[in-house]
C-alpha cells in the first residue's frame, strides 16, 4: 500500500493541528507540546485549546474543539484521562478522523482505567476515528517539521530511518537521535487501542521517504500471521531492525504495568520468525540505536574483508578479535598500499592492519593533515571492503599550545580533518569511527562527524558487531 492511501499518512501530515490542553505555565509538560510546534516551524497551522487562555505563545487559543473556526486533520489530547473522552466525542462532533492520545491511566490504569480504555477504543471504532496511543507521544516528520514531544526539541536532521516505538524510552534521547541520525518520522504506539506494529510496518515499507526502519516491540498487538508475513516482504527492500522487549515472564509483567497489554507470545518463536525474515533483531537498546544508525549511514559491504586503523596496539589486538568472533576477515592489504604507507611508518615495521597510526602519528605531528592523507591509501586498498577508524585524541589542541600558531589555526585544522575524514566515504566503501576520549571535545566532534552521516560508536567492538550485520543483510539480500 502506498503512504498516500494510508491512514498513517493523516498523521504525518496534516494541514492543521489542535491542541487540546495547551498552556502558558511553561512549567507543565503540556508547555512543550506547542512550544515545539512554533519553534520548529511547523508548515502547517496550530490550534491552541484551553478554555482559560485567550493566546498561548502568541497563538490565539480557542475554548474548545467546535470553536475552531477551520477543519481540524489532527487532534493531540493533553488533557488528564478522566477528561479524554469529553474530547474523543468532540472529535467525532466536529468530524476530526485522527486523534494522538498523550495522556496515562488507560489500560495501564486499573480496572477504572481499562474500562475507559475498552470504551473510547468501542466508540472511535463505530465513529471511524483513528487513535494514536494512549500514554504515547509523536508522531514526528522532520519533512513537515511536525514534532509532538514533551522535551524541546533543538534541530531535525532529515535522512531516511523511520522509527516505531511501543514505548516512551526515546523520549529523554529525542534530541540525540534527531541530531545524529538522519530521520525521516517518528511513531510512539503507546498503548496501541487502535494503531499497532503491522499499521506501521505497513505505512513505512509504503513511504518512498523510508530507507530504513527500525521498530521496538514489548507485546504483538495486530495479527501475528500479517505483521510476520508483511516483515518477510518489507526486509527484502528495507533493511528492518527490531527490538522485541518483554522477552522473560518478569519483562513481560514489567511491560504490563506501564503499557496493560502482556507479551504471551513465546520469545523463542518470536525469534525463530525473525529468522525467517531478512530482518535483524537488535539484542538490547545500545545495540538497537548502533543498527538503526548503520543502516541509515553506511553502503552495504561488498564483501567481510575489514581494515582496522587504530591508535593504540591494545585496542588493535582487541579489534582485531570482534573482528574474528563476528564473522569479519581481517583484510590483506596489498604491495602498493605498503608503499604509500611506508612514507609515514615509524623508523620500524609495523603491521599493515590493524594499522598502528598512533605510533606513526608520533613522528608527524608538524604535519597531521598530510599524514592523514597517507591513510587514504587504506580505503582505496581493493582488498578491502570496509573499514574502521579510532577517533585521534584531541591532538590539535595539544599541538596549538605553540603561541606562534594563529588563534584561529585550532579550528581550521580540524574543519580539514572533518572533511578529509567524509571524503573517505567517496570511496563507496562502509567507513566508521570508534571514540577514544570520550570527553566534551570529542562529543563536539562526533556530533558533527554524523551530522555528515559518518557513524561513530562507543568501541570498535560495537562498530564491528554493526559490520557484521550489515555485511550479513548484504550477503541475505543478494540471495533474495
Amino acid at each position: 500500500m502506498k503512504k498516500a492511501n494510508h491512514f498513517l499518512e493523516d498523521f504525518f501530515t496534516p494541514k492543521s493541528v489542535a491542541i487540546v490542553g495547551a498552556t502558558n505555565n511553561a512549567f507543565k509538560m503540556n508547555f512543550r507540546v506547542l512550544e515545539n510546534l512554533v519553534n520548529l516551524n511547523f508548515q502547517g497551522q496550530v490550534y491552541p485549546v484551553n478554555p482559560g487562555a485567550d493566546e498561548i505563545l502568541g497563538i490565539r487559543a480557542f475554548a474548545g474543539l467546535q470553536d475552531i473556526p477551520d477543519k481540524i486533520d489532527l487532534v493531540v489530547s493533553a488533557v488528564p484521562a478522566s477528561k479524554t473522552f469529553d474530547i474523543v466525542k468532540d472529535c467525532h462532533e466536529i468530524g476530526a478522523k485522527r486523534l494522538v492520545i498523550i495522556s496515562g491511566g488507560f489500560s495501564e490504569g486499573g480496572q477504572e482505567g481499562r474500562k475507559l480504555h475498552d470504551d473510547i477504543r468501542d466508540f472511535t471504532r463505530e465513529k471511524g476515528i483513528r487513535v494514536l496511543g494512549p500514554n504515547t507521544l509523536s508522531p514526528i516528520n522532520c519533512a513537515n517539521r511536525l514534532a509532538i514531544s514533551f522535551n524541546p526539541i533543538k534541530n531535525m536532521a532529515r535522512g531516511g530511518l523511520s522509527f516505531a516505538f511501543q514505548s516512551g524510552f526515546y523520549e529523554p534521547k529525542i534530541n540525540w537521535i534527531l541530531s545524529h541520525m538522519g530521520i525521516n518520522k517518528m511513531l510512539d504506539m503507546g498503548n496501541k487501542m487502535d494503531i499497532n506494529e503491522v499499521d506501521a510496518l505497513e505505512y513505512f515499507s509504503g513511504d518512498e521517504d523510508t530507507k530504513v526502519i527500525a521498530m521496538h516491540i514489548e507485546s504483538l498487538k495486530g495479527d501475528v500471521s500479517n505483521f510476520f508475513d508483511l516483515l518477510k516482504s518489507v526486509s527484502k527492500e528495507k533493511p528492518t531492525i527490531i527490538l522485541k522487549s518483554g522477552r522473560t515472564p518478569a519483562g513481560s509483567k514489567a511491560a504490563a504495568s506501564h503499557t496493560g497489554s502482556i507479551a504471551r507470545e513465546n520469545d523463542l518463536i518470536f525469534d525463530g520468525m525473525i529468522k525467517q525474515t531478512s530482518a535483524i533483531r537488535a539484542q538490547n537498546m545500545d545495540e538497537f540505536f548502533d543498527l538503526a544508525k548503520s543502516f541509515a549511514f553506511l553502503e552495504l559491504p561488498k564483501g567481510k574483508e575489514l581494515a582496522i586503523i587504530t591508535l593504540s596496539g591494545g585496542e588493535g589486538v582487541m579489534a582485531t578479535d570482534s573482528c574474528g568472533m563476528n564473522g569479519l576477515n581481517m583484510a590483506s592489504l596489498s604491495r602498493d598500499t605498503y608503499q604509500r604507507l611506508k612514507e609515514i611508518y615509524p623508523p620500524w615495521e609495523i603491521p599493515l592492519n590493524p594499522f598502528d597510526a598512533g605510533v606513526c602519528m608520533e613522528f608527524h605531528l608538524s604535519d597531521l593533515i598530510s599524514f592523514f592523507q597517507a591513510l587514504t591509501a587504506i580505503p582505496q586498498d581493493e582488498n578491502v571492503d570496509c573499514i574502521i577508524m579510532q577517533m585521534p585524541p584531541n591532538l590539535f589542541a595539544a599541538i596549538l599550545t605553540n603561541p606562534d600558531f594563529p588563534a584561529n589555526m585550532m579550528e581550521t585544522m580540524r574543519d580539514q580533518f572533518i572533511q578529509w575524514l567524509v571524503s573517505v566515504k567517496e570511496y563507496g566503501k562502509p567507513f566508521a569511527m570508534w571514540c577514544t576520549t570520550m570527553d566534551s571535545q570529542e562529543m563536539k566532534l562526533v556530533e558533527m562527524l554524523e551530522a555528515r552521516s559518518l557513524p561513530v560508536f562507543q568501541s570498535s567492538e560495537r562498530a564491528i558487531k554493526s559490520f557484521a550485520a550489515i555485511y550479513r543483510y548484504a550477503q541475505k539480500s543478494s540471495l533474495n
